[in-house]
């Protein structure tokens, strides 16, 4: 029913418009609330006219007729709202009546997934009439009875009755089916599906959406088994922290979950290609932490599931058998590290001299006679010393032997040691019993145990540190803390210091008693990873550990190893003179450690400038002052005997000579304390003011990082040269005035090319960027005017003051139109002063009138020339050495086949004088071929926690044998001349704890080989003679390819000679020889007798044997196998060997045939060698001829028609 709003009354004008303002009035405000509003409301009543009540009531009636016509709208919609739902009830049960045939129709499609449109058409065209025949189908089948019947109906053909119907009631023809209510019910489903379809255009959104939705489930389900996974995979990281810490409750340090993170990292670089990509963690791996922070078992997990998210699930399980490996290999570093600890206690208990050495030969004693003593459960857990499981390169045997010595052969020797111990006891001043039992032997004499060499020692990978600090040899400060001098009373009284049984005591204040503060000192200041040197009759305190633990094995009984800890305690005893000698050879050396200190800090004084020589006339000027003159006679003597010893001729002074010069005068000069008060002279002699301080300073710190380039670059000659420029650079901005310079650097090399040009050229290798596109690469010549080869002829610098005035200069930049500036050439000298090359420094491009270089300038570039050569040459040598290992390598794989890696390490500074990194230069693939790093990757000590064997080969200077991913590793370090690893051979031989004896052998063997090579080239480099003995060698590149055979083969010479008579009886008593030795012998004499063996001569053993006389090892000790110049066929003598393995050899016995064998393949080697080194120069004689018309044409350098030598200051006064 609808309300009628009745029309409000009718008002005054007046009444209306007063009715509009008060509609109008706006709403109090909050603040006018309360009694002041109430006032307000009181007062308007009481002043307010009749007309305003009128205005009220109508505003009242007003309200009232709103609210009236208001009700009645509300009150018609809640009366359609019941119309409606009483309409909606109706259709419910009309649509209950609807429900099964709506249900039957939609039952079809149900689980149908094809897309709209074609449901549409099978709803509309197929379903009615097909339903309707299956049920007819249907029926019939149950009013014939065939559905309980097993036989079939002749008949009755289904297939045939369903075609009937479905032709007889085709929907195009006739409509009888629509009276079905399934058919009805689809004819909804159809609409429905029509509007769907009318909806979508071509039906690309329901495609989309069903794509969509597909995806969406597939996401979900993805996502759910993502979830599962990652709930399974924080499970297990909850489990693995287990294994690191023993307890749930733990905390473990986040640098070792790093460090097995990144381990693994280099596990996968193994792998092929596709694996590798999967094997990818999700996050890149942060820095190492080193704040010292420690995980949970909650961040532990979140942390590792960080890196493994995307990680899958194959890849992933090797993943936990790699963590799990890192985790035990840290349980046993901690347990390892308690038994250091102890071990470390008791070197210094054993230390009586307090010097923090002790004697490496006594220790192997001591370890002979526990092991002697011990009982058999104890003595199957220890090493046994007689035979360490890696030794030394240099104890390597020369010679071969069928087997290493068997039970018998050990105790036979034992015997003898004890025999002769018998004899030599009463003479000795300490001596030792064992407490073990009756089989315990005495001590053996230093006599004799001086006979025995140090062994190489067995490791387990450790990730402790602490004990570093006392790995580094014997090392002196800069100079004594003037606490410890203050500290010697010379007049104090004497007082004994016990330093147990058969202790040496000194006076207070002695010599000894200073020097052994400050080596005590020394040792306490070292670098917690300084690196020790090898020494083959001491030990250090980590070299010490490193043996005992050796000795040990892993995993020690702790009773066995109290037992050893004191029994080594009680026994190891020095005698007094052997004390007194141990200190008088430490103080010895620190008198000179301390000498050299002070030489090299008044050499950097007196070099302020940093050229790295010193004038000697000057020098010897300021030295016939001291004592004004009375030590004239000793400084003439000295400076004749230098120049007489030296081998070059030169007016100038290096470091290393100075330092020899003041050595000598001292000795000459009588008295005591001589050195200290001469140094003391001549460093008051020199002064220098604030400035030219401040200028050295800043230069010798330049020149340092030239230096600092060369060692941590990684063997790239790239650093230096960015280093040398950015000098340069530096100090024409600083201390030149602000010039603009230029420079370059070329290299002396033989003219092989174009011999009629000079038999040296130089090639530009360096340069600055702007003259990088005309002269980098380029060839200068002798033909060529200049004095470029004047100063090569001369090794001295030479100063073209002004470019523009000389008259004869070629500019490689054909477009530079100024031609004013200076110009310099200096030579860059090696060791033994011989020029290898040029370094240019012009002002061509300063914008200056007079930009010329001046005194100090010019000494600073002779010390970048010679920071540069010191650089030059440390990356010289070290790729010489990568390529004898390539050639080692190769050797060592056709010796071992139970080889599966072979890597290559250099040590090399930090670039903090904290520590040392090495450098990953080369490594192994599958099948044995070496490969170099490009560039080469950085180990540092922090990030490589398991692979920590690698450093401690490096700090003991020692052979270490350690597991690390699980498989054996030998780390094998390469020596300097004074004993530190400089690198480090790292040889992987997997599950094995040891090679095959013959195989060991051999690796050993090729290491001690190229142990020499590096010895030959790092003695070249001190400016010792060449050794050539093969004629291919007089080609320095052909030489560092073919040293490692020639060393060989020089081995190989030597072995033979020393074969005698009966030797070579053996091999003749033969009537029918194996046919391993007759192989080898045909192959011998096939190289020198080819035609022979290619006749069949030797194929009749009464022949061969013809042969094997003095006369064969004569020609076997003489032949070059790279002399010949028609090279013998390698290939043929390899036919004859082709049957012949290197282990069959081995395990025959035969001394001679093993020699002969190992001969004849390094001479088919070095034949190779030879043919593809001439192959190359001649392919490089045929394409630089056609090449020599643009050579003739090539422009020349900045050069000078005179050949004339300017000197340095006099051309610097003539220019000013």
């Amino acid at each position: 029913m609808e309300a009628v709003l009745p029309s409000p009354p009718r008002t005054a004008p007046g009444t209306s418009e007063a009715l509009k303002r008060l509609t109008m009035v706006p709403s109090a405000s909050p603040l006018s609330s309360g009694s002041g509003s109430k006032v307000a409301s009181r007062e308007s009543r009481t002043t307010e006219s009749p007309g305003l009540a009128s205005v009220r009531s109508a505003g009242r009636r007003w309200r009232r007729l709103h609210e009236q016509c208001m009700m009645g709208k509300l009150m018609e919609m809640r009366q359609q709202k019941k119309e409606h739902d009483k309409l909606d009830k109706d259709n419910a049960r009309k649509m209950a009546r609807k429900i099964p045939v709506e249900v039957l129709a939609k039952e079809w499609l149900k689980e149908n997934e094809a897309d709209v449109d074609v449901r549409a058409y099978l709803v509309d065209k197929v379903l009615p009439t097909l339903i309707l025949g299956c049920e007819k189908l249907l029926n019939e089948v149950d009013k014939r009875g065939l559905a309980e019947k097993d036989e079939v109906e002749p008949n009755f053909n289904p297939i045939n009755f369903l075609a009937k119907y479905l032709m007889r009631n085709n929907p195009t023809y006739s409509n009888f089916s629509e009276a079905s209510p399934y058919v009805r019910g689809l004819r909804e489903v159809s609409e429905q599906l029509r509007k769907e379809l009318f909806k979508m255009e071509d039906n690309r959104l329901a495609r989309i959406k069903a794509d969509v939705k597909r995806r969406q489930e597939e996401r979900d389900k993805l996502e759910k088994m993502k979830q599962a996974e990652r709930v399974r995979r924080m499970n297990i990281f909850m489990s693995q922290f287990v294994d690191w810490t023993d307890s749930i409750d733990g905390r473990l340090e986040l640098t070792l979950v790093q460090s097995a993170l990144r381990s693994f990292q280099e596990v996968i670089s193994s792998y092929p290609e596709e694996l590798r990509s999967a094997a990818q963690f999700s996050q890149p791996l942060e820095k190492t932490d080193e704040t010292g922070i420690k995980v949970n078992i909650k961040e532990f997990s979140k942390y590792m599931q960080h890196f493994t998210a995307d990680m899958p699930t194959d890849i992933f399980d090797q993943f936990l058998n790699h963590l799990r490996r890192c985790a035990t290999a840290y349980r046993d570093a901690v347990n390892q590290e308690e038994r250091r600890i102890i071990l470390t206690n008791l070197f210094n208990s054993c230390d009586h001299s307090g010097i923090g050495l002790l004697d490496r030969h006594r220790v192997l004693q001591l370890f002979e006679q526990f092991w002697d003593g011990a009982r058999e459960p104890h003595k199957n857990k220890l090493q046994n010393p007689r035979r360490w499981p890696v030794v030394e390169v240099e104890e390597a045997e020369e010679g071969y032997s069928e087997e290493e010595c068997d039970d018998s052969m050990e105790t036979q020797e034992s015997d003898k040691i004890k025999e002769e111990t018998k004899k030599t006891a009463e003479s000795s001043t300490a001596t030792t019993q064992a407490p073990l039992g009756d089989n315990a032997t005495e001590a053996v004499a230093p006599q004799m145990m001086q006979k025995r060499k140090a062994s190489l020692f067995d490791a387990t990978v450790h990730s402790s540190h602490a004990h570093g600090a006392l790995a580094g040899s014997v090392h002196v400060p800069d100079s004594i803390p003037e606490a410890v001098e203050e500290g010697v009373d010379e007049d104090a009284k004497p007082s004994q210091s016990n330093t147990g049984a058969g202790s040496v005591s000194f006076a207070d204040g002695t010599v000894y008693e200073r020097e052994k503060l400050v080596i005590g000192l020394s040792i306490t200041s070292c670098s917690q990873s300084q690196a020790s040197a090898f020494d083959e009759c001491s030990l250090n305190v980590s070299q010490f550990v490193q043996l005992t633990e050796t000795f040990l094995n892993e995993r020690p009984p702790k009773d066995l190893f109290e037992l050893l800890t004191k029994y080594l305690k009680e026994q190891y005893m020095e005698t007094e003179e052997e004390k007194l000698k141990r200190l008088v050879k430490a103080r010895q050396e620190a008198i000179s450690a301390k000498r050299k200190l002070m030489i090299n800090d008044l050499f950097e004084k007196w070099d302020n400038d940093g050229s790295g020589y010193l004038d000697q006339d000057e020098v010897e000027s300021v030295m016939l002052l001291y004592k004004d003159g009375q030590e004239a006679e000793a400084i003439h003597i000295a400076c004749d005997r230098l120049k007489l010893h030296s081998e070059y001729v030169d007016v100038r002074l290096s470091k290393r000579e100075f330092r020899d010069l003041l050595e000598m005068i001292v000795e000459d000069m009588p008295g005591p304390d001589n050195f200290d008060n001469f140094v003391e002279f001549l460093t008051n002699r020199v002064e220098r003011s604030f400035a030219e301080r401040i200028r050295g300073e800043a230069r010798k710190k330049w020149l340092q990082q030239i230096v600092t380039a060369g060692e941590t670059g990684g063997s790239s000659m790239e650093p230096i040269y960015k280093a040398v420029f950015q000098a340069l650079y530096k100090d024409a901005e600083s201390h030149g005035g602000g010039k603009r310079i230029s420079a370059n650097i070329a290299m002396l090399e033989k003219n092989t090319t174009q011999p009629s040009r000079g038999d040296v050229a130089l090639r530009y290798v360096a340069c600055t960027p702007e003259d990088a596109e005309f002269v980098l690469g380029k060839m200068l010549y002798k033909d060529m005017p200049g004095v470029s080869f004047a100063a090569v002829e001369t090794g001295k610098p030479i100063h073209v003051p002004r470019v523009s005035n000389h008259g004869n200069i070629q500019f490689w930049n054909p477009e530079r139109t100024v031609k004013e500036g200076s110009f310099i050439v200096v030579p860059l000298k090696d060791r033994r002063k011989r020029v290898f090359g040029l370094m240019g420094i012009d002002t061509l491009t300063d914008p200056h009138s007079k930009a010329i270089f001046i005194t100090h300038e010019i000494q600073f570039f002779q010390g970048v020339a010679k920071a540069f050569s010191i650089a030059y040459h440390h990356v010289d040598i070290r790729k010489k050495l990568l390529r004898i290992t390539e050639s080692a390598i190769s050797w060592i794989y056709r010796r071992s086949p139970h080889m599966n890696e072979i890597t290559m390490y250099l040590v090399e500074p930090d670039g903090k004088e904290f520590d040392y990194v090495l450098r990953k230069m080369m490594t192994t693939d599958p099948k044995g071929a070496p490969h170099t790093f490009e560039p080469p990757p950085k180990l540092e000590r922090k990030d490589n926690l398991f692979r920590d064997y690698l450093f401690k080969c490096v700090d003991n200077s020692e052979t270490i044998s350690a597991d690390a991913y699980g498989e054996r590793h030998l780390a094998i370090p390469l020596r300097n001349e004074v004993g530190k690893a400089v690198a480090i051979v790292d040889i992987g031989i997997g599950e094995l704890k040891k090679l095959p004896v013959h195989e060991n052998r051999e690796v050993q063997r090729m290491l001690k080989l190229l142990q020499m090579a590096h010895r030959e080239i790092t003695k070249e480099l001190a400016g010792e003679e060449k050794t050539m003995v093969l004629e291919v060698e007089k080609d320095e590149d052909t030489r560092v390819d073919v040293m490692f055979d020639r060393l060989m083969l020089m081995e190989l010479r030597e072995n033979v000679s020393k074969l005698d008579s009966r030797s070579y009886s053996e091999l003749r008593s033969y009537n029918e020889p194996p046919r391993v030795v007759q192989d080898i012998l045909k192959a011998v004499l096939s190289i020198f007798y080819l035609e022979q063996a290619e006749s069949g001569e030797f194929d009749d053993w009464t022949n061969v044997k013809s042969y094997i006389n003095a006369d064969l090892s004569q020609k076997i000790a003489e032949y070059d196998p790279t002399a010949s110049e028609v090279l013998i066929p390698a290939e043929k003598v390899m036919d004859l060997l082709k049957d012949v393995p290197h282990g069959a050899v081995t395990k025959h016995g035969s001394v001679p045939a093993q020699h002969m064998y190992n001969w004849v393949f390094v001479c088919l080697s070095l034949i190779e060698h030879t043919r593809k080194m001439r192959e190359n120069s001649q392919g490089n004689v045929l394409a630089d001829s056609n090449d020599d018309t643009d050579a003739e044409a090539q422009e020349g350098e900045n050069t000078a028609g005179d050949e004339v030598e300017s000197q340095v200051e006099g051309e610097t006064q003539q220019a000013a």
